[in-house]
């Protein structure tokens, strides 16, 4: 009875057994196979019976399967192994073996269960490892700092360009959103931060801005940040993952080219102005060698004819040397072909010189010329102070009213700046009317005066050559200021 149950018993386990379980004899068939076999394989036991295992197993498996049969019918021990079997359908199931040999009744007993969620694990582990490894490389090969932020944990994690564009030690850097918002510059804090949960609390999925991020050093990188919304099944962000891009370079080039599109639409400009005044001015004295020429073509034979227009020609051949010397003037002042080279100059000791030149005229109008005292020492180009200043107060000079002419020179140094003031109480400008032609070549406003309308064309460019800047306070019948800040 004992015996009849255990039979019975082993019987169940047969029939019941999600695992397949199976007897083989020495010559590698199957002698019993449990009812699992159907569902795992698509065979009946029956089927099975007198039929050898190696019929059921993948072509590439059976060598590894024959060894790991061989070695346990050799050592009489249990094993575990892995292979593929032939489904009825003809597809292939990963199966995991444990068998062992029994020497007495020279049968292999073996169970085999259903490998395919441990091989797609397997699958899974080095897909992952490998996402793993490729994620490294990117972040290594990437001039970019990649970034993962868990939404959930508040976690920030940096890649390794993070220290290579930024100088931030990697061991140093506190993975929490800190490490981020901490040196976006404050001016573009608020923006930033606004822009980011716009999209995380929004439906959108991407996210990109621009703005200014601290290196380790303390300067900014600009850059341009991009980031990818990871959202659960209710539709609420739990990740972003993203890249920042240094572009300072790129703005930098950017910035350059438009200073040189804008330079060059100046230069243009001025070049057009140029042209009219070249046409403008060399037409006259032109004309009138021309019209010179003729009449001492006709009047060879007078000496009295000829004479005058010898001493015409003369003039109006000196009139045309001397706009030519003007004009090699503008070129040389708008072109940058004259080298700036930069030494320590004292504004005073230029101002006393420009007086010294102009005593003639200062005695002549009995005008009153203030200095300040003291030294007042920058970096700068001696010409072009002496040029600034002389065309400034010599037109103080000639542009005066019927009072007393008084000249006022201001200078204060305001760190790496000089601010210089040199106001008069001359016949002033109509700023309303000529602040826009202040500045142009052969501008000219007070025809009662002799004058090319050279002076302050001269000044402003000689102030620009200087990196500094120039404006102009006047009235009417009350004077005019003129701020210097080199």
């Amino acid at each position: 009875m004992p015996l009849e149950k255990t039979q019975r018993e082993l019987d169940k386990i047969f029939e019941f057994s999600l695992d397949i379980i199976c007897t083989i004899d020495q010559h590698g068939r199957f002698l019993r196979v449990s009812s699992a076999v159907n569902t795992l394989l698509g065979y009946s036991p029956s089927e099975l019976t007198a039929t050898t295992y190696l019929e059921l197993i993948h072509p590439d498996d059976l060598e590894l399967t024959r060894a790991s049969i061989a070695d346990i019918m050799n050592e009489g021990s249990s094993n575990r192994f892995e292979n593929r079997c032939i489904h009825r359908a003809g597809k292939h199931i990963p199966m995991l073996w444990s068998a062992s040999w029994d020497e007495e009744e020279k049968e292999l007993h073996c169970i085999a269960r259903d490998g395919t969620v441990k091989r797609q694990g397997e699958l899974l582990r080095l897909s992952l490892q490998e996402s793993n490894q490729r994620y490294e490389y990117v972040t290594k090969a990437t001039s970019d700092a990649i970034w993962d932020w868990d939404l959930k944990k508040n976690t920030l994690f940096w890649g390794e360009g993070f220290e290579a564009i930024f100088g931030y030690p990697k061991n140093q850097v506190i993975p929490d959103l800190h490490s981020w918002t901490d040196h976006i510059h404050p001016e573009d804090l608020d923006r930033v931060v606004a822009s980011v949960y716009a999209v995380i609390y929004g439906t959108e999925t991407n996210w990109k801005d621009e703005y200014r991020y601290q290196r380790a050093d303390g300067t900014y990188a600009d850059v341009v940040d991009r980031g990818f919304v990871i959202r659960g099944v209710d539709g609420k962000a739990v990740r972003m993952v993203g890249a920042m891009h240094d572009i300072s370079e790129r703005k930098k080039s950017l910035k350059e080219m438009k200073q040189f599109a804008d330079d060059l639409f100046v230069r243009n400009r001025e070049l057009q102005q140029f042209a009219y005044v070249v046409s403008h001015n060399l037409r006259s004295p032109v004309a009138n060698i021309i019209g010179i020429s003729d009449l001492m073509g006709m009047e060879k034979d007078n000496p009295e004819v000829m004479e005058h227009c010898i001493e015409n020609l003369k003039t109006s051949v000196n009139r045309l040397d001397q706009i030519i010397v003007d004009l090699s003037k503008i070129l040389s002042v708008s072109d940058g072909s004259a080298e700036i080279n930069r030494e320590p100059v004292d504004l005073l000791e230029i101002l006393q010189n420009v007086k010294a030149d102009l005593t003639n005229n200062i005695d002549k109008s009995g005008a009153l010329l203030h200095l300040p005292e003291g030294s007042f020492i920058i970096p700068s180009h001696k010409a072009y102070l002496h040029s600034i200043f002389f065309n400034i107060i010599s037109n103080a000079l000639k542009y005066r009213s019927t009072q007393t002419p008084e000249i006022m020179v201001n200078i204060q140094i305001n760190g790496n700046k000089a601010i210089i003031k040199i106001g008069d109480n001359g016949i002033g400008i109509d700023i309303d009317k000529h602040g826009g032609d202040l500045f142009k070549p052969y501008k000219r406003f007070d025809f009662s005066r002799e004058g090319k309308g050279l002076g302050l064309f001269l000044v402003k460019s000689h102030v620009t050559a200087l990196e500094g800047d120039i404006s102009v306070d006047s009235e009417v019948g009350k004077g005019t200021t003129f701020t210097l800040i080199l």
